[in-house]
Protein backbone atom coordinates (compact mmCIF):
# COMPACT_ATOMS: atom_id res chain seq x y z
CA UNK A 1 0.00 0.00 0.00
CA UNK A 2 1.71 3.23 1.07
CA UNK A 3 3.64 4.54 4.03
CA UNK A 4 2.33 7.31 6.22
CA UNK A 5 5.15 9.84 6.51
CA UNK A 6 3.55 12.38 8.81
CA UNK A 7 0.73 13.08 11.20
CA UNK A 8 -0.96 15.06 8.43
CA UNK A 9 -1.03 11.95 6.22
CA UNK A 10 -2.56 9.95 9.05
CA UNK A 11 -5.16 12.67 9.58
CA UNK A 12 -6.11 12.54 5.88
CA UNK A 13 -6.61 8.78 6.05
CA UNK A 14 -8.73 9.12 9.21
CA UNK A 15 -10.79 11.83 7.51
CA UNK A 16 -11.41 9.52 4.53
CA UNK A 17 -12.28 6.55 6.78
CA UNK A 18 -14.72 8.67 8.82
CA UNK A 19 -16.42 9.78 5.60
CA UNK A 20 -17.31 6.19 4.64
CA UNK A 21 -18.31 5.03 8.14
CA UNK A 22 -21.77 5.61 9.67
CA UNK A 23 -22.29 8.97 11.39
CA UNK A 24 -22.10 7.79 14.99
CA UNK A 25 -18.80 5.93 14.61
CA UNK A 26 -16.20 5.93 17.39
CA UNK A 27 -13.12 6.49 15.24
CA UNK A 28 -10.90 9.24 16.62
CA UNK A 29 -10.74 12.55 14.73
CA UNK A 30 -6.98 12.83 14.25
CA UNK A 31 -3.56 11.41 15.07
CA UNK A 32 -3.25 13.28 18.35
CA UNK A 33 -6.59 11.95 19.66
CA UNK A 34 -5.69 8.37 18.66
CA UNK A 35 -2.27 8.62 20.27
CA UNK A 36 -3.68 10.10 23.48
CA UNK A 37 -6.14 7.20 23.68
CA UNK A 38 -3.42 4.55 23.21
CA UNK A 39 -0.83 6.00 25.59
CA UNK A 40 -2.59 5.05 28.88
CA UNK A 41 -2.79 1.43 27.71
CA UNK A 42 0.97 1.12 28.14
CA UNK A 43 1.48 -0.62 24.82
CA UNK A 44 4.71 1.13 23.93
CA UNK A 45 7.67 -0.08 21.98
CA UNK A 46 11.43 -0.01 22.14
CA UNK A 47 13.49 1.58 19.37
CA UNK A 48 16.59 -0.36 18.34
CA UNK A 49 19.03 0.93 15.71
CA UNK A 50 19.87 -1.56 12.95
CA UNK A 51 22.42 -1.78 10.16
CA UNK A 52 21.11 -0.22 6.91
CA UNK A 53 21.95 -3.52 5.16
CA UNK A 54 20.11 -5.55 7.86
CA UNK A 55 23.23 -7.37 9.08
CA UNK A 56 23.08 -6.56 12.79
CA UNK A 57 21.17 -4.93 15.62
CA UNK A 58 22.80 -2.32 17.81
CA UNK A 59 21.38 -3.93 20.92
CA UNK A 60 22.65 -5.21 24.27
CA UNK A 61 26.43 -5.68 23.96
CA UNK A 62 26.52 -3.86 20.59
CA UNK A 63 24.70 -0.72 21.72
CA UNK A 64 27.87 1.41 21.78
CA UNK A 65 29.10 0.39 18.31
CA UNK A 66 29.04 2.97 15.50
CA UNK A 67 29.80 0.67 12.53
CA UNK A 68 28.42 -2.68 11.42
CA UNK A 69 30.64 -5.66 12.27
CA UNK A 70 29.82 -7.39 8.97
CA UNK A 71 29.63 -4.73 6.26
CA UNK A 72 31.33 -1.79 8.00
CA UNK A 73 28.51 0.63 7.18
CA UNK A 74 28.11 3.57 9.54
CA UNK A 75 25.29 3.42 12.06
CA UNK A 76 24.47 7.13 11.86
CA UNK A 77 23.70 9.51 9.01
CA UNK A 78 26.33 12.22 8.41
CA UNK A 79 25.61 15.41 10.33
CA UNK A 80 24.48 18.37 8.28
CA UNK A 81 24.54 21.92 9.54
CA UNK A 82 24.47 22.49 13.27
CA UNK A 83 22.66 19.29 14.21
CA UNK A 84 24.28 17.78 17.26
CA UNK A 85 22.07 14.73 17.59
CA UNK A 86 23.03 11.48 15.90
CA UNK A 87 20.34 10.04 13.62
CA UNK A 88 20.43 6.34 12.80
CA UNK A 89 19.93 5.16 9.22
CA UNK A 90 17.35 2.56 10.21
CA UNK A 91 15.41 1.77 13.37
CA UNK A 92 13.58 -1.32 14.47
CA UNK A 93 10.52 -0.90 16.64
CA UNK A 94 10.28 -3.81 19.04
CA UNK A 95 6.80 -4.22 20.47
CA UNK A 96 7.14 -5.83 23.89
CA UNK A 97 4.84 -8.83 24.17
CA UNK A 98 4.68 -8.94 27.98
CA UNK A 99 2.47 -5.88 28.38
CA UNK A 100 0.18 -7.06 25.58
CA UNK A 101 -0.25 -10.49 27.15
CA UNK A 102 -0.93 -8.93 30.55
CA UNK A 103 -3.58 -6.75 28.92
CA UNK A 104 -5.22 -9.81 27.30
CA UNK A 105 -5.23 -11.78 30.56
CA UNK A 106 -7.01 -8.94 32.39
CA UNK A 107 -10.30 -9.88 30.75
CA UNK A 108 -11.78 -13.17 32.03
CA UNK A 109 -13.23 -13.97 28.60
CA UNK A 110 -9.96 -13.67 26.70
CA UNK A 111 -8.03 -15.34 29.53
CA UNK A 112 -10.32 -18.37 29.24
CA UNK A 113 -9.63 -18.64 25.52
CA UNK A 114 -5.90 -18.21 26.00
CA UNK A 115 -5.63 -20.95 28.66
CA UNK A 116 -7.93 -23.58 27.17
CA UNK A 117 -5.05 -26.05 26.82
CA UNK A 118 -4.35 -25.86 30.56
CA UNK A 119 -7.89 -26.88 31.54
CA UNK A 120 -8.23 -29.96 29.34
CA UNK A 121 -8.78 -33.02 31.47
CA UNK A 122 -6.74 -36.18 31.22
CA UNK A 123 -9.99 -38.03 30.38
CA UNK A 124 -10.28 -35.82 27.33
CA UNK A 125 -6.76 -36.75 26.29
CA UNK A 126 -7.38 -40.47 26.77
CA UNK A 127 -10.60 -40.34 24.76
CA UNK A 128 -8.93 -38.38 21.97
CA UNK A 129 -5.92 -40.72 21.85
CA UNK A 130 -8.12 -43.82 21.86
CA UNK A 131 -10.28 -42.49 19.02
CA UNK A 132 -7.22 -41.45 17.05
CA UNK A 133 -5.50 -44.79 17.54
CA UNK A 134 -8.65 -46.72 16.63
CA UNK A 135 -8.99 -44.74 13.43
CA UNK A 136 -5.28 -45.01 12.64
CA UNK A 137 -5.18 -48.77 13.29
CA UNK A 138 -8.32 -49.28 11.21
CA UNK A 139 -6.72 -47.49 8.27
CA UNK A 140 -3.50 -49.46 8.65
CA UNK A 141 -5.38 -52.79 8.79
CA UNK A 142 -7.50 -51.82 5.77
CA UNK A 143 -4.42 -50.87 3.74
CA UNK A 144 -2.65 -54.06 4.82
CA UNK A 145 -5.65 -56.15 3.70
CA UNK A 146 -5.70 -54.35 0.38
CA UNK A 147 -2.05 -55.14 -0.28
CA UNK A 148 -2.31 -58.76 0.80
CA UNK A 149 -5.42 -59.34 -1.32
CA UNK A 150 -3.88 -57.68 -4.38
CA UNK A 151 -0.67 -59.69 -3.98
CA UNK A 152 -2.73 -62.92 -3.93
CA UNK A 153 -4.38 -61.94 -7.20
CA UNK A 154 -1.07 -61.25 -8.93
CA UNK A 155 0.57 -64.56 -7.94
Amino acid sequence: MFTIKSNHGYDKIIEWARSILPERNRLKENFYAAKSMMKPLGLGYQKIDICPNFYMLYYLENVEMTECMTCGHSRYKPRTGRGKTLVAYKKLRYFLITSRLQRLFMSPMTAEHMTWHNYRSSAFHREFENNYLKCHNYRRITIHRHFTESSKIIT
